[in-house]
């Protein structure tokens, strides 16, 4: 009797033993998500860069823009020209986020102009090294009123 105490006491202590063991050699492996965002400025040769791709063409862009965009009367009186250039991520499933505006236009023109933006369907997303990726764009925009 007394043997077969000590060797379940021994069994259990080398079962107790390898587990430590496995554990010890198990290694976890963390990848954080990357939240980089990518423009003219952090493109390197070292990488193989897909920039996002507008859903439409210049023409189409241009007649949508056209057909959304109510410029205030005050602007259309005075004949305003305004240069507007907006700066937007493109997130790695192609949707647009973080809409910055920057140039001579008014509140309303900016706040406009992100507006029509919004309507417009996703990007085809960039890659890096053909994984998805984020990237900074920047659209310019001229109104010129005759």
């Amino acid at each position: 009797m007394k043997r077969q105490i000590i060797l379940m006491l021994s069994l259990v202590f080398l079962v107790t033993l390898s587990q430590k063991a496995k554990a010890q050699n198990t290694v976890k492996v963390t990848t954080e998500a990357d939240t980089t965002v990518y423009d003219e400025r952090t493109l390197s040769g070292e990488h193989v860069y897909k920039i996002p791709q507008f859903p439409l063409s210049n023409e189409d862009f241009n007649h949508f823009l056209h057909n959304h965009y109510q410029a205030s009367n005050v602007i259309q009186k005075n004949r305003l020209y305004t240069k507007l250039a907006v700066v937007m991520t493109i997130e790695k499933d192609g949707s647009v986020s973080n809409y910055e505006v920057k140039g001579t236009g008014t509140q309303v023109m900016r706040n406009e102009i992100v507006s029509i933006l919004k309507l417009l369907q996703k990007y085809t997303p960039g890659t890096r090294d053909g994984q998805p990726a984020r990237f900074r764009l920047s659209q310019p925009f001229e109104f010129k009123y005759e």
